[in-house]
Order: C-alpha cells, then sequence, then structure tokens
C-alpha cells in the first residue's frame, strides 16, 4: 500500500550499530543561535503503525543537543498525541526571535505527495485535513525567513496516497514575518530520505528493534565518516551539509543491497549553502570508502544514477549548461540510463505530440489528447470552436477573436467534464496535452499568420528541445538550480539567456524559470522574467505574477487584464497562494476542492462548473 510510510525489512541486515544510542552531552553554555525542532510520529490515524519514527527522532535530539542545538522534541511516544498546533508554535517562537543563524526542522511519519504538493502526516490525519504539515508553503516560507541557514530534514515517504486528498491542505508552520524582497536571501538545505513519488523504509534489526534506514544512516555519516567527507571549518573537523548530501546519495542503497534487500531507496537532497555550511562534527576519523556493490535498478534510475543526475546531465548537453553541479559519474553510464529513463521518455512523448502548425488563426488553443465541450473567455465575446476534436485523432481547436488585443482569461470543459484554465495569448497558439483526465502539457509557439512567426524562425527547435526538457524535469521535480548563491545565479543567468528570442521571453519557458528561479530563492531573477514578459505581452501571467510578489496580499477580484488568468496555471502555484497571502474570488476558490494531481492545473466536472460562474459573473 502506497501510503505505508515504510514496508518492514525482515532479518538479514548485520547492522547493529544503526540502533546504538547517541550520548546526551550537555548543551554549550549561553544562548544557542542554533536551535531545531524534531517531530516523530509512529501513529496516524488508521495507517499502519511505524516501530521507528518516534525512537528515530529521539536520537536525532539527542544529537542535535550534543552539537548545540536548543531542541524542541515533539514525539507520539507513550501515547501523546502530535498536533500541528503544538510543532508550529514550537517553529514560530523560534523564528520571532530574530537571532537564529541555524535553524532545523526533523520529521519522521508517514507522509505522502501528489502532484506537485507534499504533506506530512500527524497524529489526527488523514481524517482531520489539518492535521498535516504542508511541505511545499514551509520551503517557500523558509525561502522567505530570515535565518541565514534553514535546514529541513524528512524521513518518510513521498508517495501518492490511497485516499482522497483533494481537501488535503495542511498547516504552514513558519509565521507570517515581514518578508523584504532582495533583503532576505536565507539558504534553504532539504534532506528528503527518498525521491518523489517513492517509499521510505525500516529495517529489523533484531527481536522488537527497528531502525529507519534513512535517519540510521545520516546519523552514521557523523560518527563513522568516509575518508574525504571531513571539513575544517574554525579548526573543528565537521560533514559540511554538501559532503552530507553525496554520503546519503551512495550510503543509503549500499545499506539496503548489503542486506539482499528487494527493495531500494534513494535520497534526494537540494543544498544550497556553502561548503562552510554544516549540521554537526564529525566523532571519529574518517574510515575508507567502502567498495561499492553494483546492482542495476530499473525505472527512472540505473545503479546510482538518479533521475536528477539524469536531467542535470541532459542540460549538460543543451546551451543553458548544467544547473547544479555535475556527480562524478561515468559518461557512458549516463548517456545508457538517460536513453532508458523514464524522464527521457516523457521528453520524447512531448516532442512528438502533433503540433498546431496548421491551425491558421491569430491567437487560439489546441487541444490533443480531449474532445472540447464548451469553451469560456473573459469578457463580452466567447471563443469559436473551430473543432471540438475527438479526443483521439483529431484535435480540437479554438480560435480567439480579434477582438482581444491582450492576453485574456480563457477556460475550456473537456468532452468528460473535466477542464482547464489557461490564458490566450495574442499572436499564439497555445498547445495543451490531455492524458488520463489531466492535462500534462501547456506549450506556447507563435501562431502561423502572426508577426511572430518570423523571429521564433531559427529558434523553434532549440526551444522545442528546451521545453520538453524544462517540462519533463518539472514534472519529476528536478528542474531545480542548485549550489551556493554565486553558481544559482550564474546557472540562473544562463538559463534566462536560453529562454529568450531576441526581446521577447518563451511563455511557456519563462512559466517554468520563474518556479524554478523561486525555487532556488533568486528573486532577481523571477523579477526579470515578469519583467520581460510583461512588457512583451502587455500583461502578467498570474503564475510569474505570483512568484514575483506582484500579487502579495491581494484580492484578486473580478477579470483583471494586468494579470491572466485569474488563478495559477502550474498547479504548484496553487500551494503558494495562501503564504503569498493572495485571495481568489470565491467561485474560483470553491472550484480548488476538486484539483486534479498533475503539472498543470486540471479540475474535475464540479471545478470546472464554478469556473464557468466566475467567468460569467464578472462580465
Amino acid at each position: 500500500m502506497a501510503i505505508r510510510r515504510r514496508e518492514v525489512l525482515l532479518g538479514g541486515l548485520a547492522l547493529a550499530q544503526l540502533a546504538a544510542p547517541l550520548p546526551l552531552r550537555g548543551q554549550t553554555s549561553g544562548v544557542s543561535t542554533r536551535a531545531a525542532v524534531v517531530v516523530g510520529v509512529n501513529k496516524t490515524g488508521d495507517l499502519p503503525v511505524l516501530r521507528a519514527a518516534a525512537s528515530g527522532a529521539k536520537s536525532v535530539a539527542s544529537w542535535l543537543s550534543a552539537e548545540g542545538f536548543e531542541v524542541k522534541l515533539i514525539d507520539d511516544d507513550d501515547g501523546r498525541v502530535v498536533t500541528a498546533d503544538s510543532i508550529k508554535r514550537a517553529v514560530t517562537e523560534l523564528v520571532n526571535r530574530g537571532t537564529l543563524t541555524q535553524l532545523l526542522i526533523y520529521f519522521s511519519g508517514h507522509g505522502v505527495a501528489f502532484g506537485t504538493s507534499e504533506f506530512w502526516l500527524l497524529t489526527g490525519a488523514p481524517d482531520d485535513l489539518a492535521e498535516a504539515v504542508s511541505v511545499t508553503e514551509c520551503i517557500d516560507q523558509a525561502n522567505r525567513s530570515a535565518i541565514p541557514n534553514v535546514v529541513i530534514i524528512c524521513d518518510a515517504c513521498r508517495s501518492i496516497p490511497d485516499f482522497d486528498t483533494t481537501l488535503l491542505h495542511g498547516t504552514v508552520l513558519f509565521p507570517r514575518g515581514s518578508f523584504v524582497p532582495g533583503v532576505q536571501s536565507p539558504d534553504v538545505d532539504r534532506f528528503f530520505g527518498t525521491r518523489q513519488g517513492a517509499p521510505a523504509y525500516e529495517l529489523k534489526i533484531a527481536a522488537d528493534d527497528y531502525a529507519g534506514v534513512y535517519t540510521s544512516t545520516l546519523l552514521d555519516a557523523f560518527r563513522s565518516p568516509r575518508a574525504g567527507m571531513v571539513t575544517k571549518v574554525r579548526d573543528v573537523d565537521v560533514i559540511s551539509n554538501r559532503a552530507l548530501k553525496t554520503f546519503l546519495l551512495e550510503e543509503v542503497p549500499r545499506r539496503l543491497k548489503a542486506a539482499n534487500s528487494k527493495v531500494i531507496q534513494y535520497p534526494d537532497s537540494k543544498i544550497e549553502s556553502p561548503e562552510s555550511v554544516y549540521i554537526g562534527r564529525a566523532t571519529a576519523q574518517p574510515r575508507p570508502t567502502p567498495t561499492p556493490i553494483p546492482t542495476p535498478t530499473p525505472g527512472p534510475t540505473t545503479g546510482n544514477i538518479t533521475v536528477s543526475d539524469i536531467a542535470n546531465h541532459q542540460f549538460s548537453l543543451t546551451r543553458v549548461g548544467p544547473l547544479a553541479s555535475l556527480r562524478d559519474l561515468n559518461v557512458q553510464a549516463l548517456d545508457r540510463a538517460s536513453a532508458d529513463s523514464e524522464l527521457r521518455r516523457v521528453q520524447r512523448e512531448l516532442l512528438d505530440t502533433k503540433k498546431a502548425d496548421s491551425f491558421d488563426t491569430e491567437t487560439g488553443l489546441f487541444v490533443v489528447g480531449a474532445g472540447v465541450r464548451a469553451v469560456w473567455v473573459a469578457g463580452d465575446q466567447g471563443g469559436d470552436i473551430v473543432d471540438a476534436g475527438d479526443g483521439r485523432e483529431r484535435p480540437a481547436m479554438i480560435s480567439i477573436p480579434g477582438a482581444y488585443p491582450q492576453p485574456v482569461t480563457t477556460a475550456l470543459m473537456f468532452e468528460d467534464g473535466s477542464g482547464t484554465v489557461v490564458a490566450a495569448l495574442p499572436g499564439f497558439i497555445g498547445s495543451l496535452t490531455v492524458r488520463n483526465g489531466q492535462v500534462t502539457s501547456v506549450a506556447y509557439a507563435p501562431s502561423p499568420r502572426g508577426s511572430r512567426r518570423s523571429e521564433y524562425a531559427g529558434e523553434n527547435a532549440r526551444l522545442e528541445e528546451l521545453r520538453a526538457l524544462a517540462a519533463a524535469s518539472s514534472k519529476f521535480g528536478v528542474f531545480r538550480i542548485e549550489g551556493d548563491k554565486q553558481a544559482r545565479t550564474d546557472a540562473g543567468g544562463r538559463l534566462a539567456n536560453q529562454i529568450r528570442v531576441l526581446k521577447s521571453v518563451d511563455p511557456t519557458l519563462g512559466l517554468y524559470a520563474a518556479y524554478a528561479y523561486a525555487d532556488a530563492n533568486l528573486p532577481d531573477q523571477v523579477r526579470s522574467v515578469q519583467s520581460y514578459m510583461r512588457g512583451d505581452l502587455g500583461a502578467d501571467l498570474f503564475d510569474v505574477a505570483l512568484l514575483a510578489d506582484k500579487l502579495t496580499g491581494q484580492r484578486i477580484e473580478g477579470l483583471r487584464n494586468s494579470v491572466v488568468p485569474f488563478c495559477p496555471m502550474l498547479t504548484q502555484g496553487w500551494q503558494l497562494l495562501r503564504v503569498r497571502e493572495v485571495t481568489l474570488a470565491e467561485n474560483v476558490q470553491r472550484a480548488r476542492d476538486s484539483l486534479r494531481p498533475g503539472l498543470w492545473t486540471t479540475f474535475g466536472p464540479p471545478g470546472v462548473e464554478f469556473i464557468g460562474r466566475a467567468i460569467q459573473a464578472a462580465r
């Protein structure tokens, strides 16, 4: 069952040291500027009871206390209830001090991820929809905090749940603060026990003795480091967050393979801090690097090559270059893994999708994979369904009247009653791909009849390749810019240079890039994309304006021509409305409850009805 955080592995693993308790040494004297909130939840609703979440949290709390952190431990040992409010109060109290240089948040328990949403489930979940932590929103708020280094560690599943998640919004742990764009720029380091869409595991070491493989491996990085992992910072031997990322990625699967396990687990980390930033000291002399255990693994990874490696490798072959530092991997092995990967399959699928080149209109929408029953366009006129399509061989074609000289909010209802909201852009054809009831791709290209066609003539092939790579990487959650501030700025600059065509920005790539910049905490680049696109299109795309903080604190009422459409086009944007304090019109907000998981905004039939009402009420 996908919801289980850890399917328990029995026998065969000679790693008794995993369960060895860490000594609890006294905290350093004086007021600490390093603090941690450590959470462990074994029992969540009617889900399978975990064996090592609470004990793992206690081990982490003990270790952090020894490293000089002020630790707030919250667990459900002895039948205690872990609530979202108790965690939020702990985080808020620490953040509001304004004196922290490093804040660490650790969670061990049940987790779920679907589309671009991710949650940690607490004692009262999933029945109580508020008793969960909204991870995506917490990361966004951490990026906007005034704490120089925020570390988020998660030992939980990131797999798709088998219960209804449409109303699961969760709780944001960070308080709303006085964020000043361009002034605060924290480094947010994320350590996730497994890749997106995959489970995490517990190990049975002895009778009634269990350990989370990820947490145990993390602790061992400091008490039994490998050669080359130790860095001196102010004459202290430490394991930097960067070295910890590499160790976890190599050691977690190695331990599972050494146990002859039939399952595998690849940690997923994103580090923004420089080499000098660390959580803990090396408490032992480095040991020799173990001999790797080569075992090919099916799916989006091969051996120890992850989907992140594949995406970064693919970007390195473009003019953009790598978006993160390339790991020391065999190039031939990377090429083989890339060729057989799900990422490349999706990329090729997007490139092979039927194009709208034959659609002779100035502005329009072209839908592959679903027939169109209805179209609503903001304003007095509607769109003209030139061909409703059959959902199979014949695409649907919608022409937007020339009376709309600026971008306009447009809603489509597909043949099954589901639908979406997009921006119709003058001089562009927006191509939508629908599969299994979800919009899987949106791409804008100059209309054959439009004046922009000549500008893009020599760039179409390059842009389509880059667009497909960005879309596939976004689908798997690996379109991200990594490294310290300078490395991220440099990579962001290369990406910016490649999404431009003369003085314009490719609209689709502009959307993807804005999300990548926001995730990498590069606000200047987000604002640059917003400025370019607004100057070129004559309006802001909602998602880009949201990420550039142009909508913060506002209520989006009516059909504002300056911001289109009237809600996010990418599903991830819905997860940021609350923390950016953006309020949508009532009917649009009600449509959110029928959002389907996926990359691009897709509503079930009830949501489409609300969207239709929102457009008609605003005319």
